[in-house]
């Protein structure tokens, strides 16, 4: 009876540490599935969420991104509005998404007419994030642009120079013609001179 105590006081720390080992291991899972509920008309959690949605797989923020998507053709929860523009601002999905998460915000404005304050603050802030992307984007776009046109006139002017150059080459070959000729002319040859009778 003793032993079987001794027992259980032996492998009881280790049936706890590997119990505690287990539950941290899927700690982010509960952590992410259980802020990912939602609660029609309020944003609660939302820095939460985005700190849930940081620690996803790509599979997991498509899957979830899917689930959204549903969410608000269903219901149209402004929140959720808010929930997918903060999603489509991860690296993962931003630049190719900004066009639709401005929109998102835009809409959630409209609906949410009294957003609490920090929802209104983290909306804003998604706002100026999609407008500072958007200005980049600009930015890249423009400066393209300028290459675009600067190696056009850099091949214009490559092209005009390699017929500057074949101009300069013909002309001088006609210079050297000329030349030729002219020494022909001031000192004609020896065998074109009579000679005197011996």
């Amino acid at each position: 009876m003793s032993s079987g105590i001794n027992r259980i006081r032996v492998l009881f720390p280790l049936l706890l540490i590997l119990l505690l080992w287990m539950l941290s291991a899927c700690a982010p899972i509960i952590y992410t599935k259980s802020l990912l509920q939602k609660t029609a008309g309020q944003c609660g959690g939302l820095l939460r969420y985005y700190e849930a949605l940081r620690v996803m797989s790509v599979e997991e923020l498509e899957q979830e991104q899917a689930m959204l998507r549903v969410s608000l053709n269903h219901t149209e929860i402004p929140c959720d509005q808010l929930r997918l523009a903060m999603l489509l601002g991860m690296p993962e999905f931003r630049f190719n998404n900004d066009s639709e998460a401005e929109q998102l915000l835009k809409d959630f404005f409209e609906k949410e007419k009294t957003p609490a304050i920090q929802d209104k603050q983290i909306a804003w802030l998604l706002a100026d994030e999609v407008q500072w992307r958007k200005k980049i984007q600009r930015n890249q776009q423009t400066l393209k642009n300028q290459l675009q046109k600067e190696r056009a006139i850099s091949l214009n002017l490559l092209e005009q120079l390699t017929k500057a150059q074949s101009t300069l080459k013909q002309l001088k070959n006609i210079d050297k013609n000329i030349n030729a000729r002219e020494q022909e002319i001031s000192t004609p040859s020896t065998d074109k001179i009579p000679h005197e009778p011996k």
